[in-house]
């Protein structure tokens, strides 16, 4: 007697990487996955080149064509694009159930975000840092924060964030010392709203000279230097946790 033996073959599709953070890149962007992927692509997002690093990612910098790549632990390596990277930093958190959510650089300082609201800053390629506590410092000022993004021009930086109400908040200041609370109200149909989808990235559009905010529910949110120009765009069905801008070309995922 001949036994049959049959299979079924089945194939699981691995999970495309979550995009964690996107920044302009010469002409292109460069993108960074939560699984330590780093893409270069061109300007309408065709991957050129790619690299994987050894930990996760949080968030990117690009400073003299080399990425600064920053982990959820607050791990910073300095990439180029051949795949070269070098270790600019290993600073532990405090608080085990913090995480990094971004990196930004506003001239010569480097700034490093957690979800609790500690800010750490740097001069000189990350020898030292100083540590502000943003809830701590503002508790009586601002109501608590739970940050999801930073973001910074040459001459402001942007942290956005949900406060513990659920309603959105953004702060900026220039240097990193003294944090104002910008204002999220737009006019839309003659109307004064206010946003209430939750921030989940950061980019500065330097074309326009504005930051821009990537919300839940598809929606992006501009913030002009004039407050009272803000406005608000529906880009997608999905959230965007990652959106970029680099001289007219633009990129949101």
């Amino acid at each position: 007697m001949a036994l049959l033996w049959s299979a079924t073959l089945f194939y699981v599709q691995a999970a495309t990487p979550q995009v964690a953070d996107i920044k302009p890149y010469q002409d292109g962007f460069v993108m960074a996955f939560a699984d330590g992927t780093l893409k270069w692509t061109d300007a309408d997002g065709v991957a050129s080149d790619s690299v994987r690093l050894k930990m996760n990612l949080a968030g990117i910098e690009v400073r003299n064509e080399r990425v600064l790549a920053v982990s959820p632990d607050c791990m910073i390596l300095s990439v180029e694009r051949n795949g070269r990277s070098r270790r600019l930093c290993n600073r532990q958190i405090a608080n085990n159930a913090d995480k990094v959510v971004g990196i930004a650089c506003s001239g010569n300082k480097i700034f490093v975000l957690t979800a609790y609201g500690n800010i750490f800053s740097t001069d000189d390629d990350c020898k030292s840092f100083k540590a502000l506590d943003f809830n701590g410092t503002y508790f009586l000022y601002y109501d608590q924060t739970r940050f999801s993004a930073i973001c910074a021009s040459e001459n402001s930086i942007f942290i956005a964030g949900t406060h513990d109400d659920g309603t959105p908040a953004v702060f900026t200041s220039t240097a990193g010392n003294i944090w104002s609370e910008r204002t999220l109200t737009y006019t839309e149909s003659g109307q004064t709203l206010s946003l209430e989808h939750r921030p989940l990235s950061l980019a500065y559009d330097a074309r326009m000279d504005r930051f821009v905010l990537g919300c839940t529910d598809g929606y992006v949110f501009y913030m002009p230097g004039c407050s009272h120009c803000n406005s608000i765009e529906l880009k997608s069905t999905d959230d965007i946790r990652a959106l970029a801008f680099n001289s007219g070309y633009s990129i949101f995922k």
